[in-house]
């Protein structure tokens, strides 16, 4: 049985994966009404509204409105995701992070000057992102609701095979962008509210800046994944790294996919292959961990960005983020 279920849609979607036995559930489609919740980082919600057809949302990443983590729940059909300018490692900055939601595309556009970095050796300002999924460690109040074919947390060994379909497009005129990837956590307590080890953050690079990851990175290797690309099935290589801690000797475990060849436009992967081969590298570095000890957590999309010379102006358009689920 398959299941589709399309978060951020500008029309319907046709999967690849789907065929005439399948079950369709189609979520944030165009007839659809849209409901939000804006919520203030780590408080409950202050405002919630509804629009028709016609929405949309914008918010507005701003350190003069001490707005950096204010956080949008999208409500479409029976899921919703979180939205977030997420500038988390910028300790001040002119201007701002727009993420607006319009007619089922997400814009994200920043436009940025005297950036000043909290850990000015991490190349990266913020992850406008979404979220699908329960993070109790960024929202202590609540989870997305979630589509009843995938409830997250789930056990990682008992997952169905989880495609991800992404239809985007990047532009730059100042700064970087470090990367246009998945987010995904996975924790030994789904309700956990900190992150340490040997809880696990998966990213997904399918472009960045650069080839390679430097120390403390450890390049494990390369595996080869079939996936489309604009419709096309080929078969393209990921280069894997693993950090062993992330941020301090107690830090999570972080697990890295580069994709060798930068990816724009629809790019549909097998997200499930991922979180499953994630662990055949981790046990290179730590032969104790086992994929029966955990929970996928969440699964989120955005854009780590960096600046140059304090300057960032840059960003991406969402047109789809749609996942069929198949049991």
């Amino acid at each position: 049985m398959v299941l589709s279920m399309a978060f951020i849609s500008s029309h319907y979607s046709n999967i690849n994966s789907a065929s005439t036995k399948s079950l369709q559930y189609k979520v944030c489609s165009s007839n659809q009404g849209r409901y939000f919740s804006i919520i203030e980082y780590y408080k409950s919600p202050v405002a919630e509204f509804y629009c028709g057809n016609d929405c949309s949302l914008s918010l507005i990443g701003s350190h003069k409105t001490h707005s950096e983590f204010i956080t949008a729940e999208i409500h479409c059909g029976d899921c919703s995701l979180f939205a977030s300018p997420n500038l988390w490692n910028s300790a001040y900055a002119d201007g701002n992070v727009n993420l607006t939601y319009k007619n089922g595309v997400v814009y994200a556009n920043v436009n940025l000057s005297n950036v000043m970095k909290k850990s000015p050796s991490i190349p990266v300002v913020g992850y406008p992102k979404l979220v699908y999924g329960y993070e109790g460690w960024w929202f202590p109040h609540a989870g997305t609701i979630q589509n009843p074919h995938l409830v997250l947390p789930m056990k990682v060994s008992v997952l169905p095979d989880i495609t991800s379909i992404l239809r985007y497009s990047l532009w730059v005129k100042e700064g970087y962008i470090l990367d246009f990837s998945y987010d995904i956590w996975l924790t030994q307590n789904p309700n956990t509210k900190r992150l340490a080890f040997p809880d696990i953050e998966l990213m997904i690079w399918l472009h960045h800046q650069g080839e390679a990851l430097p120390p403390p990175f450890i390049k494990m290797g390369e595996v080869q994944v079939p996936i489309y690309v604009n419709g096309s099935r080929t078969t393209w290589t990921f280069t894997v790294y693993v950090l062993p801690h992330t941020g301090s000797p107690t830090g999570w475990i972080g697990v890295y996919y580069l994709s060798n060849k930068n990816l724009e436009g629809e790019v549909s992967i097998p997200l499930t292959f991922f979180i499953k081969d994630e662990f055949r590298w981790i046990n290179k570095v730590f032969p104790e961990i086992n994929e029966s000890q955990y929970y996928l957590n969440s699964i989120n999309v955005g854009m780590e960005f960096n600046d140059i010379n304090g300057r960032v102006e840059l960003g991406y358009t969402l047109y789809e983020w749609s996942m069929t689920v198949e049991y």
